[in-house]
């Protein structure tokens, strides 16, 4: 298992997981209605990174992506993206 720093918005978390994706289907799990989610994640091993920070070793996955692969379901109000 590695040590996975994700992040997207307001959400910051350290977790250890199988992968990335597996990383951010628990963090976003572990959210509440106080974080505000943008429409990628970005998971790291190094560190904390976003849109500015990311490199090519940092895995950058759509939002939409992790919410299909926990089960959930966005609502058409909830899903700008195309």
């Amino acid at each position: 298992m590695g040590k996975y720093y994700v992040a997207s918005g307001t959400l910051r978390m350290i977790v250890s997981r199988k992968d990335a994706l597996e990383a951010s289907i628990y963090v976003l799990t572990q959210s509440n209605k106080f974080d505000t989610i943008d429409e990628h994640f970005y998971v790291d091993e190094r560190g904390y990174r976003d849109y500015v920070s990311a490199d090519p070793k940092t895995n950058v996955i759509a939002t939409k992506s992790i919410v299909r692969a926990a089960g959930w379901e966005l609502s058409r109000d909830d899903d700008p993206l195309p």
